[in-house]
């Protein structure tokens, strides 16, 4: 595999990491995961006020995937961080503050890592400040304090379109061909006729950070929340249960 020798090709591999992360299969996910759960060194790009992180051993390889790197027998993170350290010079650094926020931004996507990187050696950290986002995460409300990744996960969950119409089937079969808020009762098609029918927003009640890394949505995973409900569902850290949803109704 070709390393990176550009600013351009490293960011092209920071976008991969964040899709597999949001958007991949199970096996995308917990393999990236898998990734920043053991890695050494990442390069820590700072958007607003948001700081995430990419292993380097994925992100120093030219247009790098995941079908890519598990087949390569040519893998090595000191060829990565040479070709790393000519973009974002110096070499990286233990950093405390940087420790902290890469602790919190893996329990925020469900990741414990251990005490140190790879084979014991301290984690260390390249920075890099990004004047825009990438155009995936542009439209996201920020509404997630954790961060956008996290928001992205979490919405690309509920737009499971299976595992929503299961969801919803169930409860129909369950509740005399109705769908309607389970906290509120608000019924679409009730208010808004034809317009209405079979319209209701998932909500995947259990967050990003309390998934393992295998972690599959089922259709229990899923409530059935009329829009104004989810939205005020979300707005608390932790997030409202759906015990205390009905308490604040009541």
């Amino acid at each position: 595999m070709n390393l990176i020798t550009n600013i351009n090709e490293l960011l092209e591999n920071i976008q991969i990491v964040e899709k597999y992360l949001t958007e991949g299969d199970t096996f995308e996910m917990s393999e990236t995961i898998k990734l920043i759960k053991r890695g050494t060194c990442f390069v820590a790009y700072n958007i607003g006020k948001e700081v995430r992180f990419a292993p380097s051993r994925f992100v120093g390889y030219t247009s790098n995937t995941l079908q890519k790197h598990m087949v390569s027998d040519t893998k090595d993170g000191r060829e990565t961080n040479k070709a790393i350290n000519k973009i974002l010079q110096p070499d990286p650094l233990s950093n405390e503050r940087l420790e902290e926020l890469y602790i919190s931004y893996c329990n925020n996507l469900g990741i414990y890592p251990g005490i140190t990187g790879a084979y014991g050696a301290p984690r260390k950290y390249w920075t890099l400040t990004l004047k825009n986002d990438f155009s995936e995460n542009l439209e996201l409300s920020g509404e997630f304090p954790e961060g956008k990744i996290v928001e992205r996960t979490h919405k690309v969950r509920e737009r499971n379109s299976l595992v929503i119409k299961i969801a919803k089937d169930n409860f129909k079969k369950n509740n005399n061909g109705r769908l309607f808020c389970q906290a509120c009762r608000f019924d679409f098609e009730e208010k808004y006729g034809i317009i209405g029918i079979d319209f209701i927003e998932g909500h995947h009640i259990l967050p990003v950070n309390e998934m393992n890394e295998n972690h599959k949505t089922k259709p229990e995973d899923i409530a059935m929340l009329c829009s104004n409900c989810h939205k005020m569902i979300h707005k608390k850290r932790p997030w409202l249960s759906m015990d205390k949803l009905h308490l604040l109704l009541k």
